[in-house]
């Protein structure tokens, strides 16, 4: 008789202890899964894929920012991969086919706290006998600059077109930017200017 009550004593501990454990493991609040998955999103929405460059120049601080290229310019030709590097000088852009059948090059940088005129002209005074390689008032779109367009029959380059404008900052000042656009082994030039637009009118600037 005694072991009988003993056993049923055993028995209805090793119940109790099975139920106070399964008890213990009770699945995370609701609240609390809640807050982790907002905290995930919000983790998602800091990273930025915007290109930003920090550069000084005559003891100013240049910040340039360029949203992902691919997300406001759409290359007419298909299946080009897209590669962004930012270096200490420039933002850089490289669309390329796999074949190596296209390429075009991209590049951005704040270059002189002085007027994009009197930049050109600097550089202007070396190629006097020499129109074709000096800088010429342009227009691409809305902006207003020197440009010079370097055209080449080399089979493996075409094309560079450079443009220097003073580009409004964010907080209303000139900053002197170079815009250039290169483009090889494909005579058809036609998204050069398109890019440049792109560019121009998705860059910000910020000047301290």
């Amino acid at each position: 008789m005694n072991n009988k009550k003993l056993f049923a004593s055993a028995l209805v501990l090793s119940m109790f202890f099975g139920l106070t454990a399964c008890s213990s493991e009770k699945p995370e609040d609701t609240k609390v899964v809640e807050k982790k998955k907002e905290e995930k999103k919000e983790e998602k929405k800091e990273e930025s894929t915007d290109a930003v460059l920090v550069r000084e120049i005559s003891s100013k601080t240049y910040t340039v920012t360029i949203p992902e290229l691919t997300s406001f310019y759409t290359p007419s030709r298909d299946g080009l991969e897209v590669k962004t590097e930012v270096n200490e000088q420039q933002i850089s852009y490289t669309l390329e086919d796999e074949f190596g059948d296209f390429k075009m090059a991209i590049y951005v940088n704040p270059i002189s706290a002085e007027s994009a005129e009197a930049y050109a002209n600097r550089i202007n005074e070396g190629f006097k006998d020499d129109e074709s390689k000096q800088y010429k008032p342009s227009t691409v779109g809305d902006f207003n600059g020197f440009r010079k367009v370097t055209t080449s029959e080399n089979p493996s380059f075409k094309c560079k077109d450079n443009l220097l404008l003073d580009f409004e900052s964010v907080d209303g000042s000139a900053v002197v930017m170079s815009v250039t656009v290169e483009q090889f082994n494909d005579s058809d030039t036609a998204d050069m200017e398109v890019a440049m637009k792109a560019i121009l009118g998705n860059m910000k600037v910020e000047v301290k």
